[in-house]
């Protein structure tokens, strides 16, 4: 080009090809150098993840407060611990096939280990034989497997369902006839609170446990089946639920005044019932504290700091007597 001697390039000439050429393969450096740290950082999280422990969890359910705390419990040791968490659940705490099935989803995944509530404790499900060939550690939390070698973390229920019975008596002046409202026996947690229960009030003479109603687990009795027992057995004048879930639904349809209920599992709704005297006593499983420490105890297990053995967990008993100082304590940051 001709003019001023300055040389003007233009895209359409050979010099601004090469102009273009340049920050063609200034513009693909710079982007091979964000592809490059972009990969580093991908490679980087992918480390991170492998080295973590990844934990497959399945509950009985995920839809009550209870499950809700065991799970938050779960997720901030998890995290505390820099292990990651995969919970899964049913619906309800009677689908036991969707369990089954979601124990051996995970199994698939390649978890690390498996921690599970069993819906069914007297059954050996097929993923226990999946889990053992490859070599994936099993725990049992909040409810135990009956005549099975697998750890069990969760507190004492046939001493809760005892101490509960103790309580109860001892507000009925030890005499009079009570009741259980039981979860589903097939699970052992329900199982062994109600023949704790029985096994003290066995030794009270004046004392009859009229009937059992099972089938309850986090299930709220109706208030037509409530109508039915209070008309077939009228002098009862105390029941132990095994579930909070279920004895507040009682407590709805039955004064306090008429008929002293206790249960387990502490639950706001059920510790304010305990407060205003709905409830009369209250065995404190802490659903926050099963999920943390069964984290906890994995963590130990697949780092070769624990043996596979129980950890049954201190669950004391909640009352108008002692419920102030409890809510005090839970409320202090």
């Amino acid at each position: 080009m001709e003019g001023n001697g300055k040389q003007t390039v233009g895209y359409g000439t050979p010099a601004g090809v090469y102009g273009f050429w340049k920050r063609g393969c200034l513009a693909a450096l710079f982007l091979a150098a964000l592809f490059f740290l972009a990969g580093c950082q991908e490679a980087e999280r992918q480390l991170e993840a492998a080295d973590k422990y990844i934990v497959g969890v399945v509950a009985k359910s995920g839809t009550s407060e209870y499950w809700m705390t065991v799970r938050r419990g779960m997720e901030v040791a998890a995290q505390e611990l820099g292990m990651e968490i995969i919970l899964l659940a049913p619906d309800s705490e009677v689908d036991e096939e969707v369990q089954v099935k979601m124990a051996q989803s995970l199994l698939k995944r390649g978890v690390d280990a498996l921690a599970i509530s069993p819906i069914d404790s007297y059954h050996k499900p097929s993923y226990l034989a999946m889990a053992q060939e490859q070599g994936i550690p099993v725990v049992s939390y909040d409810t135990g497997f009956a005549d099975l070698d697998i750890p069990y973390i969760g507190i004492d229920n046939e001493k809760a369902g005892y101490e509960l019975a103790e309580y109860l008596a001892k507000e009925l002046g030890y005499e009079g006839q009570v009741g259980i409202v039981s979860g589903d026996l097939n699970q052992m947690s329900h199982r062994q609170r109600m023949e704790g229960f029985l096994a003290y009030m066995d030794t009270q003479p004046k004392i009859q446990v009229v009937f059992t109603e099972s089938g309850y687990s986090n299930l709220r009795m109706s208030e037509k089946k409530i109508r039915r027992i209070r008309k077939e057995y009228p002098k009862v004048c105390g029941i132990m639920a095994t579930s909070a879930v279920t004895a507040m639904g009682i407590t709805q349809s039955i004064p306090s005044d008429e008929v002293k209920v206790v249960s387990i599992d502490v639950q706001d709704d059920a510790v304010r019932a305990v407060r205003d005297g709905r409830i009369c006593a209250l065995s404190a499983q802490s659903g926050y504290e099963i999920g943390y420490r069964t984290v906890q105890y994995i963590s130990r297990l697949l780092k070769g700091g624990a043996q596979a053995s129980d950890l049954v967990l201190d669950a004391g008993l909640l009352t108008r007597q002692n419920i102030e100082s409890y809510m005090e304590r839970e409320d202090t940051p």
